[in-house]
């Protein structure tokens, strides 16, 4: 039995999608915001989290943040769907650690079958355990950097994280979970800050992370949480939400 939540402010929206995704081997739980969505994980951990984006309370980009940064709810897949479709949206979305975008007006049969491939992808890594027990490399487009830092964070792990993007190259050292030093090869003069915040808009591409003593200064002073929180503060800044009056299922 899987449980899905979804959350949206328009109870509406609400209903729609509840009954769209509804079937025999699924419980479908629903909260009006992002505070009541924080509730409802605390009584019973969903599989996967279906969020609009603005919302009164807390919106969705505040609830990914949260559920990213703690450890019992650090790796439920989450959904955002919301009429701010811009490519900077997605961006920030993946960046705070979403697992897939979608944009409204949605069909339900498209909303189906992001919801099949996200709970697929997460059956595959269920748990950290499973991934950190193995060889911890994998795609970027099933595993977020804001994810893969906070496992790294809860596992205390101290390394190496190199990532491939394209053409481009990086690196994340980390030691006893948290980050000391991040570079992008091909973009030498970023400082430790821009390099972590250009990095974490990597939507694709790979990852491998491996054990090793590092003697790095900590060139960055914050917890991972504190990081990533700041990376998203930026990405506030420089990208302001605007709110359409179409903000509604269709």
């Amino acid at each position: 039995m899987s449980h899905i939540l979804v959350v949206d402010d328009d109870e509406t929206a609400r209903r729609l999608v509840a009954q769209a995704l509804t079937r025999p081997h699924r419980t479908i739980h629903v909260a009006a915001h992002g505070e009541e969505a924080l509730e409802q994980v605390a009584k019973t951990t969903p599989d996967l989290v279906i969020s609009d984006v603005v919302m009164p309370k807390m919106n969705g980009w505040a609830l990914v943040r949260r559920l990213r940064t703690t450890h019992a709810t650090a790796f439920i897949p989450v959904i955002l769907m919301t009429s701010l479709d811009s490519e900077h949206d997605r961006i920030r979305g993946f960046r705070l650690g979403a697992d897939d975008f979608l944009s409204k007006p949605v069909s339900f049969e498209e909303l189906e079958l992001r919801v099949e491939n996200v709970l697929h992808r997460a059956r595959t890594h269920h748990t950290k355990s499973a991934l950190l027990d193995a060889a911890l490399a994998g795609h970027l487009a099933q595993f977020g950097l804001a994810t893969l830092l906070t496992v790294l964070d809860l596992e205390r792990k101290t390394g190496v994280l190199t990532l491939e993007h394209g053409d481009q190259h990086g690196t994340i050292v980390v030691r006893d979970g948290r980050v000391v030093d991040a570079r992008i090869v091909e973009q030498p003069g970023l400082d430790v800050a821009q390099g972590i915040y250009e990095l974490l808009s990597w939507c694709d591409g790979s990852f491998e992370f491996g054990e090793q003593q590092v003697e790095t200064k900590d060139s960055v002073g914050m917890t991972t949480s504190m990081l990533l929180l700041d990376a998203a503060r930026r990405m506030d800044e420089l990208v302001p939400v605007e709110i359409g009056d179409d903000d509604v299922i269709a």
